[in-house]
């Protein structure tokens, strides 16, 4: 009878009503292939972004319109147009370095990050924000569904290249080959402004393996280069050989004071492959 009676007291009328829910086209944002992928360190002024508008439903209702729009540091509250009005899709919008430093009124400094996205104009004139104050733009789980979509993309400008930040006792991070381990101390020696060096300490007879930094856009490369006249673990491997071959995350990170590179180890008897080392600067 207790059980009755909590049934017989709930009415409809005393639940709130359901929210009018809304039709939202919902965006696809991509960098086109074209783009610089980053700010420059060296010269964000240079810097010019090309990002692809399109819908992701191709054949749903579309938009009223899209305005595009950015933001500085992940804040919301800072939000700026950079193209407003977008009915044709997709639409390619272009931003530059230039731009970004108007649009914010303050120079690109390292570690800036600039996230795009676009507010959506419904066809009954409803606006659903990229980056509302509160919540996740077009709502939770957006991005998931379908397989996922990107409906922002980010530039972000890399840390200026400091030549004297290294140098001296830098701490193994990772060490994929294994001649040494998290915590070892190896001593990088600065060359110049865009080389420095370092001992590797399984070489019988080492020879510094130099790192070149290119400073537009802080990628650390190896040429390939003898670094000893064998290894200390088995000599009978001789002319031990590094170098890197572009591998994505070969970099200086000048704000980590860290550095990460995927070595290519070779012998006069054969190729080990390639392992990566990152070390950071101990403090």
């Amino acid at each position: 009878m207790l059980i009755s009676a909590i049934f017989l007291s709930c009415r409809k009328e005393d639940n709130p009503k359901i929210p009018e829910l809304a039709r939202v086209p919902v965006p696809s944002l991509a960098i086109d292939p074209s783009s610089d992928p980053f700010i420059s360190p060296s010269d964000p002024l240079s810097f010019k972004g090309v990002v692809i508008v399109d819908l992701f439903f191709k054949d749903d209702i579309p938009p009223k319109s899209f305005d595009v729009v950015v933001i500085k540091n992940h804040d919301a509250a800072s939000a700026k147009v950079l193209q407003p009005g977008v009915t044709t899709f997709p639409t390619t919008v272009e931003v530059t370095g230039q731009q970004l430093t108007d649009l914010f009124n303050s120079e690109i400094e390292d570690g800036d990050a600039f996230t795009i996205g676009v507010n959506v104009m419904t066809q009954e004139g409803k606006e659903f924000l990229a980056f509302p104050p509160v919540g996740v733009g077009y709502g939770t789980g957006v991005a998931n569904q379908n397989g996922g979509v990107t409906t922002t993309v980010e530039f972000a400008k890399l840390c200026t290249y400091v030549p004297d930040v290294f140098q001296g006792d830098f701490e193994v991070v990772a060490d994929e080959f294994a001649d040494t381990h998290p915590g070892d101390i190896l001593t990088i020696t600065k060359i110049d402004d865009t080389h420095f060096s370092y001992i590797y300490p399984s070489c019988l007879n080492p020879i510094p393996i130099v790192i070149t930094v290119d400073p537009t856009t802080n990628v650390a490369s190896i040429i390939d280069q003898k670094i000893g006249s064998a290894f200390d673990w088995e000599p009978s491997y001789t002319n031990p050989h590094a170098k890197t071959t572009g591998s994505a995350g070969d970099q200086v990170l000048p704000c980590d004071k860290s550095f990460s590179v995927s070595i290519n180890y070779t012998v006069d008897q054969g190729d080990f492959g390639n392992y990566r080392i990152t070390m950071k600067k101990k403090e």
